[in-house]
């Protein structure tokens, strides 16, 4: 986590800020890119993002399939049938 977390602050310039059990990083120059991070199990991070597909979460996504990771897209509305 911590390698992931200062690989997107160098990429981006933002620093991440640990508030309670996750990392929120937020862009400084529009507070609505913003989105928490934390680690479930040894292996899955989950993101958290309630907008709009921003520069920052672009960024941290690349950054994480840089290091050999990968994404999939959830949506809680799948769980409301």
């Amino acid at each position: 986590m911590e390698e992931i977390l200062q690989r997107v602050s160098i990429r981006t310039g933002i620093e991440p800020v640990y508030l309670a059990d996750k990392w929120l990083l937020t862009n400084p120059l529009n507070q609505e890119d913003i989105f928490s991070l934390y680690q479930e199990d040894n292996h899955k991070l989950i993101l958290m993002n309630d907008g709009p597909m921003t520069t920052l979460l672009r960024a941290t996504l690349y950054t994480l399939i840089e290091m050999g990771g990968y994404y999939a897209e959830w949506d809680i509305s799948s769980l409301e049938s």
